[in-house]
């Protein structure tokens, strides 16, 4: 938590504005009436990466959590999944003003918060006193920052991961439910489906689960409709996507597009959560990026795997490559930073017509 804390500056006035960021006036889109559709604060990624460059070495949040209230808004959105570092300050008063700009707007909140937290109980103490100021029962975690095929270069480093987390997370059972706060470990290009519901089940704790990212797995051949039924049971939360994928010479490349362009089944993966788990929130993920290249025709993104699965490369070929795209994926890099942040918005703004008209979010 010494990182969060670092961020935890009370550099309030620092926050990055609407206006600064681009934001259109009006008023924001009417509402449907589930009251459980929200943005991810990754669907601001543009955003969140010019923000960190107009306040680097400040320790202001790249993304204010000022900013991303009005962002939701805009988008109208019933809330949000916003990251613990967007806050300036921990102190009683600005969380109090957060919750306020939140009532005001009857939005829900949700927060993101990295693994350390849940690997001692004054840590999670923290966050979770956060949490209650702001009024948020869920916590997103995320265990791995970056990509297993690219992090770990052999069975060995991945093992001593994983193993720790094994290790770590029955332990933390106790005081999550002390503290009765839900959590879900995402999928986050770490863990295989059956791993992560083995690492779940291993907790065996009510407050304990899946944020269920919706394409994250593709990036292991996995089918997206398959590692949703598998986790859906233990679903806290989501990170709702879709995806698209187009080969180049060493695997394929992998990109968010707007819901419903992509290669997701998403109305049956919504309905199977949505009867597992009927009050889940539907958080967006639309990161506008550049696309990620999985090169799993390399024998180095099986190291930590321990081995080629050949059957798994079959049924993803035959599955989903066939569906695969021929034109180039969309590229954001070197534009303009306003044309970026079109894009972004568009992209959010397609996706959100989809989940309230055609999934009924």
């Amino acid at each position: 938590m010494a990182e969060d804390r670092r961020r935890f500056l009370r550099v309030a006035g620092l926050g990055i504005g609407a206006a600064a960021l681009g934001l259109a006036g009006g008023a924001p889109p009417a509402r449907a009436a589930s009251g459980r559709y929200g943005l991810a604060y990754t669907s601001f990624a543009v955003r969140l990466r010019r923000g960190r460059d107009l306040v680097r070495g400040t320790g202001a949040p790249g993304l204010s959590a000022e900013a991303f209230v009005d962002l939701l808004r805009q988008f109208g959105a019933d809330g949000g999944q916003m990251d613990i570092t967007q806050l300036a300050s921990t102190e009683p008063g600005y969380l109090d003003g957060i919750k306020r700009r939140l009532d005001e707007s009857k939005l829900f909140l949700e927060l993101a918060v990295g693994g350390k937290a849940l690997e001692d109980e004054a840590r999670f103490a923290e966050v979770a006193g956060v949490a209650r100021r702001l009024g948020a029962s869920r916590l997103r975690v995320a265990l791995l920052n970056g990509r297993r095929y690219e992090d770990f270069k052999s069975r060995e480093a991945w093992l001593e991961f994983a193993d720790h987390w094994r290790q770590t997370l029955p332990r933390a059972k106790g005081f999550l439910e002390r503290h009765r706060l839900a959590v879900g470990i995402e999928n986050h290009k770490d863990w295989r489906t059956e791993e992560l519901v083995a690492l779940i089940r291993s907790v065996d704790s009510p407050w304990f689960g899946a944020c269920v990212d919706f394409g994250n797995n593709v990036s292991f051949l996995e089918d997206p409709l398959e590692t949703v039924t598998a986790l859906a049971p233990y679903a806290v939360t989501t990170h709702l996507k879709d995806m698209a994928v187009r080969p180049y010479e060493r695997g394929f490349e992998l990109s968010e597009v707007p819901l419903g362009t992509g290669i997701c089944p998403l109305a049956t993966m919504v309905e199977v959560l949505q009867k597992a788990r009927p009050d889940l929130p539907m958080c967006l993920e639309m990161i506008t990026r550049d696309p990620l290249k999985v090169p799993y025709k390399d024998d180095a993104y099986w190291s930590s795997f321990g081995k080629r699965d050949d059957e798994l490369v079959a049924r993803f070929e035959a599955r989903l490559l066939s569906r695969a795209r021929s034109e180039p994926l969309p590229h954001v890099s070197g534009s303009p930073i306003e044309a970026m942040i079109a894009s972004e918005d568009e992209n959010v703004r397609l996706s959100t017509a989809f989940a309230r008209q055609t999934l009924k979010l």
